[in-house]
């Protein structure tokens, strides 16, 4: 980071990976709650795991959507998964994002129903403008919006978490007993396999986004500190909501909203505060999605771009009139499966490119 402009850009895109990642499930708390408390102190590895993974192909990503020159980002798909396996993905992804943006726009009239009372379809409705709005406005754009949004969720985040634990002391050093007796629902049964499902089902979501913002970058190592710092940054605020739901999980267990019910016993307003940043948790994911998909039929402010966006915008509309338990039971198994297919495909391709230059080097000798 040589100079004032690339130290901003990196924090532009750590702040936009970490907006990508924040969707219902981390902010609602119950990705984290099933994913990792469930599985007691141990989980504090699987977070590490998903730090690691999150941290190392965030920056791939980016570092691709610089250097690669792809003709659109959901090429990403062939580039790392080659032309059977990555043009399935290619053709596939784009509806499977489209179902993904409906689930964030029920989920979304769902929230704004249950904390403030508006009419479901009105809140679905406002989100999916909103969305629509944003990538109408260009990726530079969306950029600079969600760039500020991840990092202030992420920090309150951190403070809720940290307070849960000072509050409750006593009950978290005595976490892993208090969840044996208990029946917390787990997501995955493995606590190291859940560091990876859970890698997975971010990086399905943020992986062409992620390849549009690096196209946009000044150089690589921008992109190589973004991807890194964003990961880190994110986890550990999953770590910290983590340990906040153990410090009082007999509570917690039961609740639909465990980050609300946390927020709401530091106090009244802290409660408000965090139930608007649950809202802005889904639309930063939804603003990604509908960007992916769009992308994927035409560039950026052409006008199969914004007429796919509108399409897509009133799809929402519609399909966001489904129950959003429902949607979640679909959409949420296939994600965390598509991801680790992307995980394991950027690894294959890291290893590929170094045994290349590795042979190239062996020639020139």
């Amino acid at each position: 980071m040589s100079n004032k402009g690339d130290f901003k850009e990196v924090i532009k895109f750590a702040g936009t990976y970490i907006s990508v990642c924040i969707g219902s499930g981390f902010a609602t708390g119950q990705e984290i709650m099933q994913f990792f408390s469930a599985h007691g102190m141990i989980s504090i590895f699987s977070n590490l795991i998903c730090m690691i993974l999150l941290a190392y192909c965030g920056a791939s990503l980016l570092k691709i959507g610089k250097t690669a020159k792809l003709k659109s980002s959901n090429d990403i798909f062939i580039y790392l998964c080659g032309d059977k396996i990555g043009g399935f993905f290619k053709l596939f992804m784009p509806i499977f994002f489209l179902c993904s943006f409906i689930v964030m726009i029920s989920g979304a009239g769902a929230s704004m129903n249950q904390y403030y009372g508006i009419n479901k379809e009105l809140g679905s409705l406002a989100l999916a403008i909103f969305a629509l709005v944003s990538i109408l406005l260009g990726i530079n754009k969306v950029i600079d919006i969600l760039g500020n949004i991840g990092p202030v969720i992420a920090i309150v985040s951190v403070g809720v978490g940290i307070v849960t634990i000072a509050r409750n002391y006593d009950t978290f050093i005595i976490t892993n007993q208090i969840i044996s007796s208990i029946n917390v629902t787990k997501a995955v049964d493995n606590w190291w396999l859940t560091g990876i499902i859970y890698s997975g089902l971010n990086l399905i979501i943020a992986t062409p986004f992620l390849v549009g913002v690096g196209s946009t970058a000044k150089n690589k190592n921008n992109c190589i500190w973004g991807g890194v710092i964003g990961g880190v940054i994110f986890m550990f605020a999953a770590m910290a909501l983590n340990l906040g739901i153990m410090s009082d999980i007999q509570n917690i267990y039961i609740k639909e909203i465990p980050t609300l019910y946390m927020a709401d016993k530091i106090g009244p307003i802290v409660g408000i505060m965090f139930s608007l940043m649950l809202i802005a948790g889904i639309y930063t994911t939804a603003v990604p999605l509908l960007w992916s998909v769009c992308n994927s039929f035409g560039e950026e402010k052409s006008s199969k771009f914004v007429k796919v966006a509108v399409i897509c915008t009133i799809l929402g509309i519609i399909g966001g009139r489904l129950p959003f338990a429902m949607l979640v039971k679909i959409i949420y198994p296939l994600s965390g499966l598509f991801g680790v297919i992307i995980i394991i495909s950027i690894f294959i391709k890291r290893i590929k490119i170094k045994i290349n230059s590795v042979n190239l080097k062996i020639k020139r000798i």
